[in-house]
C-alpha cells in the first residue's frame, strides 16, 4: 500500500539500499534524514508532516526488515511534544513505554509539596521494545485525569533483556521507586495517552502491512517460478487458492489503514491494529506453507518479515484486546452508527 507516493521511492532507496548496513550507520543516516522526527511539527523541533508520510516510514521499516527503532523513536518524540517536553531527548534513540491505568504509580514526592521536588514512580510495563539498546525511554503513564509523560534513562529502569521473534530486543520496564527531577516529567491532559496508543496501533499497523506486502511478493514469485511436475506450482488450484487468499488479507489491511490514516480516532485505531493481527498470522502461515522447506532457510529472506509479523502481532496488546476497544468504543457512544461509518468507510 501507498501511503506517501513522493516518499515511497525515497523509502524504498534508503532502506532497500542499506539492508546490511550495520545498525549505527542506518541511524545515523536516518537521522541526517530527518526521519525520526517525521510527523512531529517543525515549531517543536520536529521535521513535520502528516500521518500518511509517519505510516510510509513505518511500511518501509516492515517492508525492508529495518534492525532500527525508527518507529518507536517517532512515537517516543511525538510524545514528548504533546506533553510540551524537548524531542532532543530521542536524538540518541528511543523506546516508547505504555502504561495503562492502575499498572504505574507516579507521583510528587510529598516532602517537597505539590508543587515542586522529584517525582516517584511505582510499577512495571512488562515489555518494552529495543529496551536496553536505546539510551532514552519516554513514559506515557495514563491517569484518570491526566496524563504523565517523563523521559527516563533505559539503563536505570531495564529489567532483563530478551530478543523476540524478530532479533530485536525488549524486556520489561521496572520503575521501583525511581525518582526523576521535574524537568524531566510533564503533567498533560488525559486524551493525550490514548492518542498515542492510537497512533501506536496505527503505526505497528503500517509496519505489519509492509511485512505483509514484501511475504506476498516473495509468494508469488516462487510459486511462479518454482517447477514442480514439469509446471509451475501456480498451475496448482490448491496454491491458486492460498496465493488468492492472501491478496485478500493483504487488501482488507489496506483497506483498513486507508480509514484509519485519513480518519484517525480510536475506533479506527482499533479496528485496523485488529485487523492487522489476525492478517500478519494468517500470512506468516500460508506464506511458509506455499514455500515449504526453502521458506526456512537463513539465506532465504522470507523469515525476516515472518518472524516481524509473529513478534508484531501482539505489541500493544492481542487482537482480542483490540476487538474488545472497538466493541467499548461502539458501546460508549450508545449507537451503532459509528461502527456503520468504519465498516464502510462513509464520513463520519
Amino acid at each position: 500500500m501507498i501511503f506517501d507516493a513522493d516518499l515511497r521511492p525515497v523509502v524504498d532507496d534508503v532502506l532497500g539500499a542499506n539492508t546490511d548496513t550495520a545498525p549505527g550507520e542506518l541511524w545515523a543516516l536516518l537521522t541526517e534524514l530527518g526521519w525520526p522526527v517525521v510527523g512531529v511539527a517543525e515549531d517543536d523541533g520536529g521535521a513535520g508532516g502528516d500521518l500518511a508520510a509517519v505510516a510510509e516510514l513505518a511500511a518501509g521499516v516492515g517492508r525492508h526488515a529495518a534492525a532500527v527503532p525508527l518507529i518507536e523513536t517517532g512515537l517516543a518524540a511525538w510524545a514528548l511534544a504533546g506533553a510540551g517536553l524537548p524531542i532532543i531527548a530521542t536524538a540518541g534513540r528511543a523506546a516508547l513505554a505504555l502504561a495503562s491505568t492502575g499498572t504505574v504509580e507516579a507521583r510528587r514526592d510529598a516532602a517537597a509539596g505539590a508543587a515542586g521536588g522529584d517525582w516517584v514512580f511505582d510499577g512495571t510495563v512488562p515489555r518494552v521494545r529495543w529496551l536496553p539498546e536505546v539510551p532514552t525511554v519516554v513514559l506515557v503513564v495514563e491517569q484518570a485525569d491526566a496524563t504523565i509523560v517523563a523521559i527516563l534513562d533505559a539503563a536505570a529502569a531495564a529489567g532483563s533483556v530478551d530478543r523476540d521473534l524478530a532479533d530485536e530486543p525488549s524486556g520489561p520496564l521496572r520503575l521501583d521507586g525511581l525518582r526523576l527531577p521535574a524537568d524531566r516529567v510533564a503533567v498533560a491532559p488525559a486524551g493525550l495517552a490514548a492518542d498515542v496508543l492510537d497512533r501506536t496501533a496505527v503505526l505497528r499497523a503500517a509496519a505489519i502491512s509492509g511485512a505483509v506486502e514484501r511475504a506476498c511478493t516473495l509468494t508469488k514469485d516462487h510459486v511462479t517460478t518454482r517447477q514442480q511436475f514439469g509446471r509451475p506450482l501456480s498451475a496448482l488450484p490448491a496454491v491458486r487458492q492460498l496465493v488468492a487468499g492472501l491478496a485478500v488479507e493483504r487488501d482488507l489491511l489496506d483497506a483498513a489503514l486507508t480509514v484509519a490514516v485519513t480518519r484517525p480516532g480510536s475506533g479506527t485505531a482499533a479496528a485496523v491494529r485488529a485487523v492487522a493481527a489476525r492478517t500478519a498470522g494468517t500470512v506468516a502461515t500460508d506464506t511458509h506453507q506455499l514455500h515449504g522447506a526453502i521458506g526456512i532457510t537463513q539465506e532465504y529472506p522470507l523469515h525476516l518479515v515472518t518472524r516481524r509479523l509473529w513478534s508484531w502481532r501482539d505489541d500493544e496488546g492481542t487482537q482480542r484486546r483490540w476487538e474488545r476497544l472497538l466493541g467499548d468504543e461502539v458501546v460508549r457512544t450508545g449507537s451503532d452508527e459509528p461502527l456503520w461509518s468504519l465498516v464502510t468507510g462513509a464520513s463520519a
